[in-house]
């Protein structure tokens, strides 16, 4: 199943749907762009920084999230120029129609090239484009 960083938030740090985000992801094997890897770090500290969570939550997310990583539970496909194209591609396609930004642009552009499962998201942009553009969704 893909992922974008905002369900990966809801699976690290609790928030009030993330125990259906955990319901919806059961078992299944993760999948991301590496951009997930700058994203989720910027996720936590901003989480830190509001007073959201204590820096002792953030590391204790960061070091399962690292886990997860390394056990293979998340894989992060790498960024490439091909995929970085494919967005741009993407926001064409899509405007004026959804107003996409250029992270989710790459998200998409790399549940493009890969065989992932649905797309779980809860951003509603990406959910729109994920709609328009015919991609099955978690929800």
């Amino acid at each position: 199943m893909y992922v974008d960083t905002s369900v990966l938030v809801k699976l690290y740090i609790e928030e009030p749907d993330s125990a259906g985000c955990d319901a919806t992801i059961s078992e299944a094997t993760l999948v991301s762009s590496q951009l997930l890897y700058c994203e989720f770090r910027s996720a936590l500290l901003g989480k830190e920084s509001r007073g959201i969570i204590p820096a002792s939550l953030r590391a204790e997310a960061w070091s399962e999230f690292e886990r997860d990583i390394t056990s293979q539970r998340l894989c992060l496909v790498p960024l490439d120029d091909m995929l970085v194209r494919d967005a741009a591609n993407l926001l064409n396609e899509l405007h004026p129609n959804v107003p996409l930004r250029t992270l989710d642009a790459l998200h998409l552009a790399t549940y493009l090239c890969i065989e992932a499962g649905p797309i779980f998201t809860k951003d509603k942009r990406m959910l729109q484009a994920a709609k328009w553009l015919g991609l099955p969704v978690a929800v």
